[in-house]
């Protein structure tokens, strides 16, 4: 049966055919984290997030492949280009799908704290700014909600009053608005005429204060510097640069 290409990705290309979705990981992805995917999915299937159900993992042409029962619809992020009228419609829609994931919780799955250790850690940051961001990290409330850890617009299907959320790979159990600072640093970086919406819209749907959300920023910034994507660098430097800490 024919594939036809959904969507490409730096690690892996998405396809359809009439009955599967299949995500086709690039030749060097390392097999443990499709494992890491297609484990904290499987256990994501269990609550009422909207995530994708796995049929198979496998390993085909030297490449692995997850294989998930028929994902349709269009993403969230397209709707948004070819509709930018709707921004405020589309804005909404994302925070109420990310605050409802947030009321879900998964002790199974990573801890968000020991991620984000982790990434300031190896960010190749001076010392004393590392000594900081741990110490805040430290000191930040410790909670367990399911958080995505990268919901971006690409990552949400919608298909008519339905939806699904793709790529569970980066989900933890810990704050919601680290998650909520993690999506808003994509937006800074990926449509930053967004950015200040998407933070309002989330910060009057919940009732928690812009200056809570931002207290987040350099500590997931810094995560996120480890990630070693030369064209994010600058921004989230000056993520860092702003905040007090």
């Amino acid at each position: 049966m024919e594939l036809q290409l959904m969507n490409e990705r730096r690690h892996n290309k998405i396809y359809n055919d009439e009955s599967y979705t299949y995500k086709i990981f690039n030749i060097d992805y390392d097999k443990k984290d499709v494992f890491q995917e297609a484990f904290i999915t499987s256990k994501v299937e269990e609550l009422d997030a909207h995530a994708p159900l796995i049929d198979s993992v496998y390993k085909k042409d030297r490449q692995w492949c997850i294989k998930f029962d028929l994902i349709k619809g269009e993403s969230l992020f397209s709707l948004i280009n070819n509709n930018p009228e709707n921004i405020k419609e589309y804005i909404n829609k994302l925070v109420t799908i990310q605050t409802s994931i947030h009321t879900n919780f998964c002790t199974a799955i990573p801890r968000q704290k020991a991620k984000l250790q982790y990434g300031i850690k190896n960010s190749g940051l001076d010392e004393s700014t590392q000594f900081d961001l741990l110490e805040m990290l430290d000191s930040s409330p410790k909670h367990k909600k399911l958080c995505h850890g990268n919901l971006t617009p690409h990552n949400i299907i919608i298909s008519g009053d339905d939806y699904c959320v793709l790529d569970w790979n980066h989900a933890s159990q810990g704050n919601a608005s680290a998650d909520i600072a993690r999506t808003y640093i994509w937006f800074k970086i990926n449509m930053p005429e967004y950015a200040e919406l998407y933070l309002d819209s989330f910060c009057n749907m919940t009732g928690t204060t812009k200056r809570y959300v931002n207290q987040w920023l350099p500590i997931v910034a810094t995560a996120r510097i480890y990630k070693d994507n030369p064209e994010e660098f600058d921004i989230l430097k000056s993520m860092i640069k702003v905040n007090e800490y």
